[in-house]
């Protein structure tokens, strides 16, 4: 699952930076992930150390009764571009950010694809064999949770990964049967139209 919404006035990229938390939208979208997951046999629910993801969790965990388990192998991926905002003027008016770009097949600004499947990998691992055949949830981070969803399919990840779709507060669900998945879903939060 992707961490819900972001209070994120200045509009920055926060990749691992303290401070961020759910805005009123994320809450409601993790309670509509919560409401989605409500008939789940859940026995683990594991997130990333970031205050977002720990927030979307424990929407998923009270419910179960369960405690959150943090795993820092969970966490958002690392970006040089962190506290930048996310305009083009934002990411390329320091010329000496524009080496980071050289190779847009892969994330040269940050950590490698490899390095998250690795690690997102080795946590899914980990949570599946403490869940004691129960279902798991997962909370992270955009890039983390693509790779995962690419590496779990056993699936190349492509270049243009941010087209693929991942908004906040989804959850995407796979059965394994095995190390082989035999179904998955996707799920994005209703938008709330305001009343009026």
């Amino acid at each position: 699952m992707r961490h819900g919404n972001v209070e994120n006035p200045k509009g920055v990229i926060y990749g691992r930076l303290p401070g961020y938390h759910l805005s009123e939208k994320g809450k409601e979208q993790a309670a509509a992930a919560a409401d989605r997951l409500g008939a789940a046999d859940i026995g683990a629910v594991w997130a990333s150390p970031l205050e977002r993801a720990q927030e979307t969790a424990q929407a998923i965990a009270d419910p179960h009764g369960l405690d959150i388990v943090t795993d820092d192998r969970l966490i958002e991926s690392h970006t040089t571009l962190e506290g930048v905002t996310r305009s083009v003027v934002g990411v390329f008016r320091n010329p000496s950010r524009w080496w980071h770009f050289r190779n847009p097949m892969r994330p040269s600004w940050g950590e490698s694809f490899t390095e998250i499947k690795d690690r997102m990998m080795s946590a899914i691992q980990d949570a599946v064999r403490e869940a004691g055949g129960k279902e798991i949830v997962v909370v992270s981070h955009q890039t983390p949770v693509l790779v995962a969803r690419y590496g779990l399919g056993r699936r190349r990840m492509p270049p243009w990964l941010g087209l693929v779709p991942c908004e906040t507060g989804s959850v995407t669900t796979m059965v394994l049967d095995g190390d082989k998945v035999v179904s998955a879903a996707y799920f994005k939060p209703p938008v709330r139209v305001p009343e009026g």
